[in-house]
């Protein structure tokens, strides 16, 4: 396994768009894709999760797109290029019925209107090598995966800082900006910790509360293709 496929974020989830949900539904997905509402609803987002969901962007009709995300994160690659994907669209939506951890979350910041549901979690979105967040590993290290391995931490540094500035608006107080990469980069707590509705508002990211039928919506994929 290449050392991109390896440096994951961290997981906790389950839902619609999944790798097995993809190849036994290939086709159900293409005539879906004119919608203008794209499923991310898997346990792992990985190279082949993204080349579908790019492939459904890229086939919108309009400017508008809204994702639904059920997933525990995945791929720092796959991740990052739906979330950049996500940035080009003029009216963007990410909903999360439940949760978007790790690199689900950085999906779901980038778009320009965000909704959860009562209970969802976002989380930290600092990358994991190994089983072991980045930021343990030794910092003395010379080893190259390690080296490897701190240079995706400052690319997801840098490139949530710049999803919080599109996010918190143009003048957010700095303190405020501060507590928030503090939050995201998972500062002084686990991970995976939840990151609430209430807190994901109180850290100046606007969010509104999902409808119920998206909720809905992955109960009946998680039903219907998942054991």
């Amino acid at each position: 396994m290449n050392k991109t496929a390896v440096i994951t974020t961290a997981m906790a989830g389950a839902a619609f768009l999944g790798a097995s949900f993809l190849l036994r539904r290939q086709q159900e997905h293409r005539v879906a894709r004119y919608s203008t509402v794209i499923p991310i609803i898997t346990p792992i987002i990985d190279f082949r999760v993204a080349e579908m969901v790019l492939e459904a962007m890229e086939h919108l009709p309009s400017d508008d797109v809204t994702v639904v995300l059920h997933t525990q994160g995945g791929c720092v690659m796959s991740c990052v290029m739906i979330a950049d994907g996500l940035r080009k669209f003029a009216s963007s939506t990410a909903i999360v019925p439940y949760m978007a951890i790790s690199g689900g979350t950085l999906i779901a910041l980038s778009a320009r209107r965000l909704e959860m549901g009562r209970n969802a979690a976002l989380s930290a979105v600092d990358p994991i090598f190994s089983g072991v967040r980045v930021k343990y590993m030794p910092e003395d290290s010379k080893d190259s995966t390690v080296l490897t391995a701190r240079e995706y931490t400052r690319a997801i540094e840098e490139y949530l800082g710049t999803t919080l500035a599109a996010r918190q608006g143009p003048s957010p107080p700095a303190n405020l900006v501060d507590k928030a990469m503090e939050r995201f980069m998972g500062d002084h707590r686990p991970h995976e910790w939840p990151i609430s509705m209430a807190e994901v508002g109180q850290l100046g990211i606007p969010v509104a509360s999902a409808p119920e039928r998206w909720a809905s919506l992955v109960d009946e994929y998680r039903r219907r293709w998942w054991p």
